[in-house]
């Protein structure tokens, strides 16, 4: 059987990732910090918790001992990454660099999986064509600079790897609205639903033509559209004026991608923003129930 290794196991993205690899019947083992909370996964046969941090190799040598994929989730996040550059760095390269070394001992190496950002991109709001994942990279801010290390660690590192760049993610939650969006009312963005990232992300290990590759990973052409055409439906959804939000001056991250590649080998652009809208007005019809 199939066994996996999910980094930052306990966190949002880990939980809905693990829960989607057992659906397939996988072997999982998540490794996340100690104070973490894994009892979403107390009841789980078969899944093997492993209390670790990224940066100690003797913790995270039983865990990626035997196993086939490391999907390699633990980062520290903006806004976090951005209060402590050093931090930023240690976590998410050199915390990357640690977990490949520990990978690179095992009787048979795993495959790796990164889930690095379009943030490596930086900006490029001049562009008028589609971003592919070739793109030079231009990072402007601590956590895009440190995904950039990641990414060169990754693919020095003598593994199989795959290197996932994975635009903003949406979640049909009822959230309040954040303080200033990450984007400009005009600007292009295209994001993608946490359901099709994590169909993405499951079906890369019947996938091996990704194996070395740089994929880009976000909506497709039906996400393509401005910052303001998303917070609109958003703010109607959530019954908030839209003269309510605020964007950035300057622009952020997001732009229209090149999915091509990534939609061909993995089939995951499934859900339409009118679904998803219809996924978050649920979820805000049954919070206010």
């Amino acid at each position: 059987m199939t066994e996996i290794l999910i980094t930052g196991g306990a966190g949002n993205f880990g939980r809905t990732l693990a829960q989607a690899l057992r659906e397939k019947g996988y072997a999982l083992r998540l490794l996340d910090l100690p104070d973490r909370d894994f009892s979403f996964c107390a009841d789980w046969g078969g899944c093997r918790v492993f209390k670790a941090d990224i940066l100690d190799p003797v913790g995270m040598a039983p865990a990626v001992s035997g196993v086939d994929w490391v999907f390699h989730l633990a980062a520290i996040l903006p806004p976090a990454s951005e209060k402590d550059r050093d931090r930023t760095f240690l976590i998410n390269a050199e915390g990357t660099r640690r977990l490949l070394k520990a990978c690179a001992k095992a009787d048979i190496p795993p495959k790796v999986v990164l889930a690095s950002s379009i943030s490596v991109y930086g900006d490029t709001s001049a562009e008028s064509d589609l971003i592919t994942p070739d793109h030079p990279v231009n990072p402007n801010d601590w956590y895009a600079a440190s995904k950039v290390e990641a990414e060169g660690i990754l693919q020095v590192s003598g593994l199989p790897w795959i290197n996932l760049r994975i635009a903003a993610v949406v979640i049909p939650e009822f959230l309040d609205p954040p303080d200033q969006w990450p984007f400009m009312a005009e600007q292009r963005i295209e994001l993608i639903a946490l359901a099709d990232l994590i169909q993405a992300l499951a079906n890369l290990v019947e996938t091996p033509e990704a194996l070395d590759r740089t994929l880009i990973i976000s909506g497709g052409p039906e996400w393509r559209m401005t910052g303001a055409d998303y917070v609109r439906r958003w703010a109607e959804v959530m019954d908030i004026p839209f003269d309510e939000m605020n964007f950035l001056d300057r622009p952020g991250w997001l732009n229209w991608y090149d999915t091509a590649a990534s939609q061909a080998l993995l089939n995951y652009q499934h859900t339409t923003r009118d679904e998803f809208f219809r996924q978050l007005g649920q979820a805000v019809a049954e919070a206010l129930a």
